[in-house]
């Protein structure tokens, strides 16, 4: 029988970005504090409380604390989560709104304090519906400065992405893949002959090695369709 999330306690979750701010304390007694308020004033339980001191919001998965979070909730030990502010979730609405989602979804509850979203209320969830929309806003304007980026690289001529190879180099490592080499043999080979990488590095590594090799190849693709 399922367990009824509705009735477990929330987990809390604080972050601060900063390693200043994480010594200092003052930003985790704020978000602190802001809960523990709330919870008073609209009656939320609050069970463990989890932090990620000095930790960047870009990436939820380098984000022990708010993943100890998440599995409070998947295994049953907490009924939601709650913040004191939507950004201690993450730096952009696509990010939040995939945490709204999967809470939707697996049907737990997830608070934001400072603008009012909860999963499980109607006003929580007209919020919600606007970080979809913010989020979809994001994502369409990341892919057309993408694709302004691209275009201004294909009129002057220049190559997408990571700087390639030297020609020779990419050439070499073709003929080594061509003859059956793996990547690893590969690296090994340029590491001893003293070849630096594409970046100036002194160390190749398969999978630096891969890149050389493909990015030639596409070159080479689009030569022949020219």
């Amino acid at each position: 029988m399922a367990t009824d999330k509705s009735t477990l306690p929330l987990a809390a979750y604080l972050r601060v970005s900063t390693s200043q701010q994480a010594e200092s304390g003052l930003g985790m007694d704020a978000q602190r504090q802001a809960i523990r308020d709330a919870a008073e004033q609209l009656g939320l339980t609050i069970g463990a409380w989890h932090e990620d001191a000095g930790r960047s919001g870009a990436s939820m998965k380098r984000r022990p604390g708010l993943q100890a979070a998440l599995a409070d909730v998947a295994v049953g030990h907490a009924g939601g989560i709650v913040v004191s502010k939507i950004d201690r979730l993450g730096r952009s609405s696509a990010d939040v709104n995939t945490l709204v989602e999967r809470a939707v979804n697996e049907q737990w509850r997830l608070v934001a304090l400072d603008v009012g979203l909860d999963t499980t209320t109607p006003a929580g969830e007209l919020v919600a519906a606007a970080l979809a929309m913010a989020a979809r806003f994001e994502y369409r304007r990341i892919s057309e400065r993408q694709r302004e980026k691209h275009d201004g690289l294909r009129r002057r001529g220049e190559a997408r992405g990571r700087p390639a190879a030297p020609r020779d180099v990419a050439d070499q490592i073709v003929t080594m893949r061509d003859s059956g080499a793996t990547f690893q043999a590969i690296a090994d080979a340029l590491n001893a002959r003293g070849v630096p990488t594409v970046r100036g590095g002194a160390t190749w590594r398969p999978s630096s090695a891969r890149s050389a090799f493909l990015a030639r190849q596409a070159e080479v693709r689009v030569q022949t369709a020219a």
